[in-house]
């Protein structure tokens, strides 16, 4: 559902607050303001395809999404999470012409879309920008990395409690007591994509760990709990 315009001032100011555009100009928030669009999606609509035109970049400001690729076999597999917040795709910037992965609502979200072309042009002329870009990619890169190491065993359980500390990790909202509530619905199926198993393998590793009081699994949200 297209957002009417007369509702992108309360949009525009979400990307002024945040770090990744803070540092535009008022001149380039007024292009960004007459170039940009948003729209609501409802939940499990694909946002893009890999190898689609890299037409757009897009900060989502409502929602979770996920991001899945599709190696040279033919086979799809677990990428990560964009949070609430997150500007995408920075990968391939200035350079591919298609996007590298595809891009899907894990929820319903709000999103905000800006001509790949026109941001890009603006980020040339800023170099506050442009090192901000820099720094976001070099994150990315770190969390990717570190997930890849979690993930990287052969042990399916391993993978199962691995892929939840991955959760925890990128998505997870910490309580006061010390836990860390996973604030959307997360089914076993999907679980079982994220580690690289079967759900039947995600499902006795859940209710290991619910039984052992390492986690909560109640109407599809997960609680890691302090121990």
């Amino acid at each position: 559902m297209i957002i009417r315009k007369n509702e992108y001032p309360q949009y525009l100011q979400l990307l002024k607050k945040n770090p990744e555009f803070k540092d535009f100009t008022s001149e380039e928030f007024a292009v960004i303001q007459a170039k940009m669009r948003v729209r609501s999606y409802p939940k499990g609509q694909l946002l893009f395809n890999q190898a689609d035109p890299r037409a757009n970049f897009y900060f989502l400001a409502k929602g979770l999404l996920k991001t899945e690729r599709t190696d040279e076999s033919g086979n799809e597999f677990f990428y990560e999470f964009i949070n609430e917040t997150k500007g995408f795709p920075y990968r391939g910037m200035f350079h591919d012409h298609d996007y590298s992965y595809s891009v899907t609502g894990m929820t319903a979200t709000e999103i905000i879309s800006i001509p790949m072309a026109d941001f890009e042009s603006l980020l040339l002329k800023n170099k506050k920008m442009m090192r901000n870009v820099i720094l976001e990619m070099g994150q990315i890169i770190n969390e990717n990395e570190n997930q890849l190491q979690l993930m990287v065993n052969s042990s399916a359980s391993s993978r199962v409690r691995n892929g939840l500390k991955v959760l925890g990790q990128s998505i997870g909202k910490p309580g006061a007591d010390g836990t860390r509530l996973i604030p959307y619905p997360i089914t076993l199926i999907e679980l079982s994509q994220i580690s690289g198993t079967t759900r039947e393998t995600a499902s006795q590793v859940v209710k290991e760990l619910v039984a052992g009081g390492q986690i909560t699994y109640e109407r599809k949200y997960f609680t890691l709990l302090n121990n």
